[in-house]
């Protein structure tokens, strides 16, 4: 091959490589550019929480995605007998067993059923916000369920019985943070309905809730719960006289403000509580509204939650 031909096409051919190497490296500094100006996500906090259960309440946390949660808790009489009943352990008792399962990231599903009024429940919880290091400051969360009492007969009812009155729901929006390594708390705004109660009870009941958790071992940790109850009330004259105040609020006696106290035990699979409280309804919206116990006055009952969770 004639030798200018030779040097004409090796010409040729390094001013393609070096167009194509000059494209290529314009396009990797513009990619990198434009990755630099994106924000950069921050890391996730760890759960606030160990478990989705907190003695009477809910929290934040969401199992992982595929998991099969069971659950008993276990509420024993009150301690006021003394020892004619050991301390309520051989008293009146209320048990609730549930499952849960998460098909997906944030989101829980879950059943159960409760021995006082035979209450069958229906929940599901989204975590829709997570807590982040140098971001987000609180991880968010809704949880609600629909219950229905199977126990309370036709004419406990009144006359205009109805099967929708054996219905009753509760939502709750939840606010957590953890504070460094050993803390957690958490908030709770709730609402609580019954399609029909008795005449000394109502039908609707709002309350704020705060949990704190204080670890004292890698798996274990003391547990404080404090709802207070803010009963509303609907009076049909009072939405005549008033049309623009649908609602009359105001702190009620009764239901009373539950107090829980305990000690949590947590694995990777498995949690314990063991604890003091008022409240012995387990389903949230019989926790709020049906709390007939005093607290400061020792009207005190011992309980235990335990959860196992399986994967798939």
């Amino acid at each position: 091959m004639n030798k200018t031909l030779t040097m004409t096409i090796k010409k040729i051919i390094l001013s393609i490589l070096f167009f194509f190497s000059g494209l290529a490296l314009a396009f990797s500094q513009e990619a990198s550019d434009s990755t630099a100006a994106q924000p950069v996500k921050k890391p996730l906090e760890r759960s606030p929480f160990e478990s989705g259960i907190f003695m009477d309440y809910q929290t934040v946390a969401v199992p992982p995605a595929k998991t099969l949660e069971f659950i008993l808790q276990h509420r024993f009489g009150n301690i006021q007998n003394g020892i004619k009943d050991i301390y309520g352990l051989w008293g009146a008792s209320n048990i609730r067993l549930g499952l849960n399962f998460t098909p997906m990231k944030n989101l829980m599903i879950g059943l159960g059923t409760t021995k006082n009024y035979m209450v069958q429940d229906l929940q599901v919880k989204y975590t829709f916000l997570h807590q982040r290091k140098g971001g987000c400051p609180l991880s968010i969360a809704y949880y609600g369920n629909l219950g229905l009492d199977t126990k309370t007969s036709n004419t406990g009812y009144g006359t205009g019985y109805k099967f929708s009155d054996r219905f009753s729901w509760y939502h709750e929006f939840m606010f957590a943070r953890r504070f460094g390594k050993m803390f957690s708390m958490q908030v709770g705004l709730a609402y609580s309905h019954f399609n029909k109660v008795d005449t000394v009870s109502t039908n609707d009941v709002a309350s704020i809730s705060v949990l704190g958790r204080l670890k004292v071992s890698p798996q274990s940790s003391i547990i404080l719960a404090f709802e207070q109850p803010i009963v509303v009330n609907y009076d049909p004259a009072f939405v005549v006289k008033y049309p623009n105040q649908w609602l009359s609020i105001k702190s009620g006696t009764s239901p009373y403000q539950n107090v829980s106290l305990g000690w949590e035990i947590s694995t990777s699979t498995h949690t314990f509580q063991i604890f003091l409280a008022a409240a012995n309804g387990i389903v949230p919206q019989y926790v709020t509204a049906k709390n007939t116990s005093n607290f400061w006055n020792g009207y005190i009952l011992f309980g235990f939650n335990i959860t196992r969770l399986w994967s798939f």
